[in-house]
């Protein structure tokens, strides 16, 4: 990651918002978002992937897909009621976490855990 762009952190980004809307969508729905257990599925996999995918995205295309994959992880996320986010015990496929933790871990946590790739973009 320390060679991406500030362009290849926000389609970075844009991808883990779009996996929350794939983990609420599919828990709600009663089936497992993707199988957890396939070496495809794990998290440097699916970084490696997206910026691999997203290498030679013209930067407009980039940062309307960021704003976009906002708006889309707030559409989901209407309809959830209090115990679907906050019970850690709700959704068996989360191992015991709360899929609120999901969520934060694909957004404002995000941010920070990237605050050092992040804070030169905005001077």
């Amino acid at each position: 990651m320390e060679d991406w762009t500030g362009k290849d952190l926000l389609a970075h980004m844009a991808w883990w918002h779009d996996h929350s809307v794939l983990v609420i969508e599919g828990l709600r729905a009663g089936r497992q978002p993707y199988d957890r257990t396939d070496p495809a599925n794990a998290t440097d996999a699916f970084n490696e992937r997206t910026h691999r995918d997203h290498l030679d995205d013209p930067p407009e295309l980039t940062r309307r897909a960021f704003n976009e994959s906002l708006t889309r992880l707030l559409a989901p996320l209407e309809p959830v009621t209090d115990e679907e986010l906050f019970a850690d015990d709700r959704w068996p496929w989360l191992g015991g976490e709360a899929l609120v933790e999901t969520i934060l871990w694909d957004s404002s946590r995000h941010y920070d855990a990237h605050r050092e790739h992040l804070e030169p973009l905005s001077r």
